[in-house]
């Protein structure tokens, strides 16, 4: 069901194992787990390909994962996807990431798009979520390019004995 997708600067890959040196890479950089409270920080390339098994999971098939690649170099520079799919209210969460020398180059909002018209389209989503950390401020108002809007639910997130406050937003499609 899942495909590669082509933006105008960016190819969106499905995740493979052959991406286990770069989620190790991404998801053991500080700067990219700053506002990730849900997990600890990657530590090994093993691990990765533990993570890759979970988008790669066939049964439930509830998330999928893009690799973000720069099409000038080849370069993998972020992911982005969906979990949490909700095939009957067609509902899901997405979530995104890159590395920090990308950020605020314009590359989420390209790859967001993309993935949110294929939830549109080829999922049949009808509702999006994104629960983003209010800290996180670069990523609120990426999300809110994309029309996304806060809702009024926010909770905390404990992680090492301390909570962060995260807003929920959504997009109706």
């Amino acid at each position: 069901m899942f495909i590669d997708l082509d933006a105008d600067r960016l190819l969106l890959k499905c995740i493979s194992y052959d991406d286990a040196e770069f989620l190790y890479k991404e998801f053991s950089n500080e700067d990219v787990n700053r506002y990730l409270y849900g997990a600890e920080p990657c530590t090994s390339v093993n691990e990765a390909k533990q993570w890759i098994d979970f988008y790669l999971e066939q049964v439930p098939r509830n998330q999928h994962r893009w690799i973000i690649v720069l099409k000038s170099t080849g370069e993998s520079i972020g992911t982005c996807g969906f979990h949490c799919w909700n095939k009957e209210t067609g509902e899901v969460e997405m979530g995104y990431d890159l590395f920090p020398t990308y950020w605020r180059q314009g590359y989420a909002t390209e790859a967001l798009e993309q993935i949110i018209e294929y939830a549109k389209i080829i999922m049949y989503v009808k509702k999006i979520y994104a629960h983003i950390s209010i800290d996180n401020i670069p990523s609120i108002k990426t999300i809110l390019k994309q029309g996304f809007v806060k809702t009024e639910e926010s909770y905390y997130e404990e992680f090492h004995g301390k909570k962060y406050l995260h807003d929920v937003y959504e997009k109706l499609l």
